[in-house]
């Protein structure tokens, strides 16, 4: 019943939200996109051969350059307009240059193949855009599976650990982190119809993770399960 009263308010939020300025928001994603494809590419190359290198870190640094000129001409143009649908918080402007300052550090970082710094660059930089939607007022599907993304992150590093009980004791906040992702927002054409779509087969990973838990079963297999769940509807919700 929960489910079905969680997809009935999806719909309710599809049908009726007042959405943000989609032209900001789908330039914005654009730029994340890049920005997802180079963070991919510092987590592979890292266990990549020789031969393979090259050609990896030749397309990162394609990808974080393209989102930062992407993101340095949407600053430039929407640093003294907000766009419709957010607040325009006093710091507004700051935070869209915050934001390409970690994108063009990014590159900096890839290009001397410092890894490590580039990988935590490419997150401080999905993390300042998450804060700005939040200090905005503006609740999207991107933030939303991102938060459930980290939570069950996390639970798997501490099941990787050896701590099974504190795994399980993240499993409410992964609920309610699902919950979350329900009544979010869907993300802007072209990926609005794919990720309404994976939405139900989100919700039952989750609850058969809940239903492991009950069952006192060993919950590593449903958590694996969810978290390919979760990456597939994340690249969808950018």
């Amino acid at each position: 019943m929960r489910r079905v009263l969680a997809f009935a308010l999806v719909l309710f939020v599809v049908g009726t939200a007042a959405a943000a300025d989609q032209t900001f928001d789908q330039r914005v994603s654009e730029a994340r996109r890049h920005m997802r494809a180079a963070c991919q590419a510092v987590q592979k190359i890292v266990g990549a051969d020789a031969a393979t290198r090259p050609g990896i870190k030749e397309a990162a640094a394609a990808d974080v350059a393209q989102a930062e000129k992407l993101w340095t001409s949407l600053a430039r143009e929407y640093s003294a307009m907000v766009p419709e649908g957010y607040a325009g918080d006093p710091s507004w402007a700051p935070r869209l240059e915050d934001i390409r300052l970690n994108i063009a550090r990014m590159g900096k970082e890839i290009s001397a193949e410092e890894w490590r710094p580039a990988f935590l660059s490419c997150a401080h930089a999905c993390n300042l855009l998450a804060t700005m939607h939040e200090a905005n007022g503006v609740a999207l599907a991107i933030d939303a599976m991102s938060v459930l993304r980290k939570k069950v992150g996390f639970a798997r590093g501490l099941l990787a650990a050896g701590k099974p009980e504190k795994a399980r004791a993240l499993l409410k906040e992964i609920l309610a982190a699902r919950d979350a992702v329900l009544l979010a927002p869907p993300p802007a054409a072209p990926n609005r119809e794919s990720y309404m779509e994976a939405l139900p087969g989100l919700s039952l990973a989750t609850d058969a993770l809940a239903a492991a838990d009950r069952g006192e079963f060993d919950i590593k297999t449903a958590l694996d399960k969810l978290a390919a769940v979760v990456e597939r509807v994340y690249e969808m919700a950018i």
